[in-house]
């Protein structure tokens, strides 16, 4: 039997094999170009040399059939000092490639489900069998000419069929027992996907009886039940066609994710881009969410070097590898989420969440209870406050713990925060000597930057010509932003007396706390 022979017969019987190649050779080298060898999970047939460099490329090869490498080109060394120990004094090229077996469909049961599901996976290139135990349902007339149909109890036709990674058992019989013994057969035979068609009750009660029966936990985890994908219709074929398209996801270890540029069915709109706004913009941007942040027109940025809010001052930001950049209108909104940029919007009221029918809804604006800043439940799927001011499954779905200590970051789903008492945090033994406040009204103009070493007395800038002094010696970790017009006691910025162990370019450790919190809320409700 030739070795293209062997391919076919393996791919038949569905199992996978690679086929290796000699494609370059250098030098002296056991075999010539061309050559091939074909490696299954457990066998080999042909050689491209025997020795070391074999046994390499074999295990090479194997590794390809696990998934853990991809197909390719592997270069083997024969000389001394090479990957191969061996002294031949050449070198050579070998390709490997996976050649997947034929694709099974063993249908348990011969229904309404089977017979949607027979034809549509025959045009998808799967090999069709239907097994029932009632003549009647065991009919070829039924189901395609392609598709054998075979008449008898469940787990002997199914414990008599080949099966192997590639191949999927679908379980849709008319009873629990039927159910637990086709569910079985399938597991015996290490199917590659292994699906039951039930309810919720009728499943637990056959994966719990297959527990009892002996089968392992860890085993009837890969029961995929409920089965299918959730791609929304009811009725046969829209079972088929979910059942189809979960078998088809797993065949080719793909993720079943839109593959659009841009996919909006996640979007989250947090308004307000300050520090702690914009950890949880950091949070969900790495979760995968796609983010636009809506702010005032002028901000008050106080660390600004890690607040998305301040592109609208500096047009970019970048904050721990995630960009931010200003956008004018909705438009230019998408098309930066389509660059994979977070956008931020002037636009106080957060209109764009229902133009755009936003799933999340953040209000990051931390007002801490001192006004109503208008955000209220049906905003959007799902609506979180963060702080006080909002009361969870009230006036917003779920409310996130803002105040430092042993429930910072926690989500309510039901009652508030804890009240702003109106002292800041703590550092070194200081709250309010930490913070640099307005004098008067007027426009505020800085004299150190972010980053800077003051000590107390310094002069850190001016607001309306009159100084503003640091109480304490630090770092200055934020600042608003030059030509800010101010009011008497606004929060000016701030210095840590921490000093120099304190990166202003990181995202502090509360931002990433309540981005945990707020991404819980998210996934847990939408």
């Amino acid at each position: 039997m030739s070795l293209f022979e062997r391919l076919d017969e393996l791919a038949a019987q569905g199992e996978p094999a690679a086929l290796l190649t000699i494609v370059r050779k250098d030098g002296s080298t056991p075999r010539d170009v061309g050559d091939k060898m074909i490696v299954t999970s457990d066998d080999e047939y042909g050689t491209i040399g025997g020795g070391t460099v074999e046994h390499l490329a074999v295990q090479d090869a194997r590794s390809v059939l696990a998934g853990a490498d991809d197909p390719g080109i592997r270069t083997y060394e024969l000389e001394r000092g090479g990957n191969t120990g061996m002294v031949c004094g050449g070198e050579m090229d070998v390709f490997i490639d996976r050649v997947r077996g034929q694709a099974r469909l063993y249908i348990a049961g011969g229904g309404h489900i089977s017979a949607e599901l027979a034809p549509l996976a025959e045009r998808l290139g799967y090999a069709v069998t239907v097994v029932d135990d009632r003549e009647a349902y065991a009919d070829p007339a039924q189901f395609p000419s392609d598709t054998d149909v075979m008449h008898g109890d469940y787990g002997d036709v199914l414990g008599d069929l080949p099966m192997g990674t590639e191949t999927a058992v679908a379980v849709a019989t008319r009873s629990g027992t039927f159910d637990q013994e086709a569910v079985a057969a399938a597991l015996d035979g290490d199917a590659g996907y292994v699906g039951l068609v039930a309810s919720e009750t009728k499943a637990d009660h056959v994966l719990d009886s297959l527990a009892e029966s002996g089968y392992a936990r860890r085993d009837l985890s890969r029961v995929r039940t409920p089965v299918g994908l959730d791609l929304g219709g009811s009725g046969p074929a829209a079972v088929a066609l979910s059942i189809l398209s979960e078998i088809t996801m797993d065949r080719h270890d793909a993720t079943g994710k839109r593959a659009t540029r841009l996919n909006l069915d996640k979007l989250v709109v947090v308004r307000g881009g300050g520090d702690l706004g914009s950890g949880v913009v950091y949070r969900l941007k790495q979760a995968g969410f796609p983010v636009i942040v809506t702010e005032v027109q002028q901000p008050t940025v106080v660390r600004r070097a890690v607040a998305f809010g301040s592109a609208l001052y500096e047009n970019e930001v970048t904050v721990e590898g995630v960009t931010g950049r200003a956008a004018t209108d909705i438009d230019e909104a998408l098309a930066l989420l389509a660059d994979d940029v977070v956008p931020v919007l002037v636009d106080p009221e957060a209109t764009v969440a229902d133009e755009l029918d936003a799933t999340v809804l953040v209000d990051a604006i931390m007002a801490k209870g001192t006004f109503d800043t208008g955000t209220r439940r049906g905003d959007a799927d799902v609506v979180v406050g963060m702080g006080p001011g909002f009361e969870a499954d009230e006036d917003v779905d779920a409310v996130v713990e803002t105040d430092r200590g042993h429930e910072l970051g926690r989500v309510f789903y039901e009652g508030t925060a804890s009240e702003y008492d109106g002292e800041p945090g703590e550092r070194r033994g200081y709250t309010h000597e930490r913070v640099l406040r307005a004098p008067t009204d007027g426009e505020w103009t800085p004299t150190v930057a972010i980053g800077d070493s003051v000590t107390a007395g310094d002069v850190v800038g001016r607001v309306d010509g009159l100084p503003v002094e640091t109480e304490i010696d630090g770092l200055v970790r934020g600042l608003v932003h030059t030509g800010l017009s101010v009011s008497e006691g606004t929060k000016l910025g701030d210095v840590d007396p921490r000093g120099k162990s304190v990166d202003p370019t990181k995202i502090s450790d509360k931002a990433l706390c309540l981005g945990g919190g707020v991404l819980e809320a998210a996934l847990r409700l939408r």
